[in-house]
């Protein structure tokens, strides 16, 4: 497992508030499940796993190589994408999605000038009638609820005797950004430590705005679902936007 996957397990492996609504939306759909942003699989696998035909869109590279091995240790059949959100001209994908997928505020990643090519390109290969769905931060649950401001125990794993440590420090709630900064951590089996600041950066965009972005790329808006985390964790909007046919 390389460095980018044993950070993305650590600090979201265990998260799965999400998943019950993506064997939902995968379920109702009829074909393919495209995910943007798979990362080390959390959802690609789950899904998967469940007997679904999904399309994994990837733009690091050892990820790529590391969700491949994943899928193959687990049996189970995974289309792995390497593709750039940021540069969509270049993401091929078939056969046409019947339902796309933005997990983990995947599109925040993104800020508007590149939101907009993007859902323009996903207009264009999914399938007619596709749903897509994208998360975003419910910043009424971050601020509301303290998240931005109180201590949370880090996310810890141990592999190959090797124990990393990840802990949010804050969210810093920017004009334009959210940026959580994470403390990581990793003791070697011989007990020598390792530190290092890493920053998490999202454009902050709120679900009006999204929607009318994704309206002037050709989807029709089709609702939205809540996603509940938890005490140490801001909720999540998913919007709901559908392909016409």
């Amino acid at each position: 497992m390389s460095t980018p996957s044993i950070w993305q397990e650590v600090e979201f492996g265990s998260y799965s508030a999400d998943l019950p609504l993506w064997v939902e939306l995968a379920a109702a759909a009829d074909g393919p499940v495209l995910e943007l942003g798979a990362g080390v699989g959390r959802v690609a696998l789950h899904l998967a796993g469940h007997g679904y035909e999904v399309l994994a869109v990837e733009s690091d590279a050892e990820l790529v190589e590391d969700l491949e091995r994943a899928a193959e240790l687990r049996g189970v059949s995974l289309t792995v994408i390497g593709g750039d959100l940021a540069a969509p001209e270049e993401l091929r994908v078939s056969p046409a999605p019947a339902l796309g997928i933005g997990p983990l505020h995947v599109i925040q990643v993104l800020d508007a000038k590149a939101r907009g090519p993007l859902l323009a390109r996903l207009r264009e290969v999914l399938a007619p009638g596709a749903l897509l769905a994208l998360t975003l931060v419910d910043e009424s649950t971050l601020l509301s609820t303290g998240a931005a401001s109180k201590q949370i125990l880090p996310d810890m794993r141990e592999l190959q005797g090797w124990v990393y440590s990840s802990e949010p420090l804050w969210v810093q709630v920017g004009e334009r950004a959210l940026t959580v900064r994470r403390l990581r951590e990793r003791v070697s089996p011989e007990g020598q430590m390792d530190r290092s600041i890493h920053d998490e950066i999202l454009y902050r965009v709120d679900p009006e705005t999204l929607e009318r972005e994704a309206m002037e790329a050709g989807f029709l808006p089709a609702g939205s679902r809540q996603i509940t985390s938890g005490d140490d964790e801001a909720d999540s909007i998913v919007l709901l936007l559908a392909a016409p046919r």
